[in-house]
C-alpha cells in the first residue's frame, strides 16, 4: 500500500508540475511561456474518421513550398488558411493555421510543422503550439473549399 501511496503523490507532482506556466527571463524582457506540450493528437470527434492520405496530399500537392509567409490564421489577413484536400465528397484533411492575428507561417514551416506532428506520434488529427497563442492544426474539415 506505501507504494502506491508513492506512486500516487509522485504522478500528482508531475501533472501540477507540467500544467503550471514558468517564466523565461532574457537580457531584454521577462515573458511567461507555457511548459506544456507542443505537440498533442487531438482533434475533432470526426478525427477518426479521416483519411490520412488525404492529409498526405493536401501537405505534399497543395502547400505553397516557399519561405514567403503566406499561411496565417482567420484574423490575420494572410492569403491562405492552409490546406484541405478531400476524398470523394468535400469531407477531408486540412492542415492549418490557427489563433491571432499575428499567427502567420510560410509553406515551408506549414510542412515542417506537419511533418512534426506526425512524428510525435499523431496519427490522424494534432496541433503543433509555437509562438504566442498560435498553433498548426491537422483535422477533419467539412468544407475543404472554406480552407483555401
Amino acid at each position: 500500500m506505501r507504494l502506491n501511496i508513492f506512486v500516487l503523490s509522485a504522478f500528482a507532482t508531475l501533472l501540477h508540475a507540467s500544467a503550471i506556466p514558468r517564466d523565461v527571463s532574457s537580457a531584454n524582457a521577462s515573458i511567461t511561456e507555457w511548459a506544456g506540450p507542443l505537440y498533442d493528437c487531438r482533434g475533432s470527434i470526426m478525427c477518426s474518421t479521416l483519411h490520412v492520405k488525404a492529409c498526405d496530399v493536401a501537405v505534399n500537392t497543395q502547400i505553397i513550398r516557399d519561405d514567403e509567409l503566406n499561411y496565417g490564421s482567420a484574423s490575420s489577413r494572410r492569403p491562405h488558411l492552409g490546406a484541405c484536400h478531400g476524398l470523394g465528397a468535400d469531407f477531408g484533411c486540412a492542415i492549418l493555421v490557427e489563433g491571432n492575428p499575428k499567427c502567420v507561417r510560410s509553406g515551408n514551416d506549414l510542412w515542417w510543422d506537419y511533418q512534426e506532428i506526425r512524428k510525435n506520434g499523431c496519427h490522424h488529427c494534432g496541433h503543433k503550439y509555437w509562438g504566442k497563442g498560435c498553433k498548426t492544426t491537422i483535422d477533419y474539415e467539412p468544407e475543404c473549399r472554406r480552407i483555401w
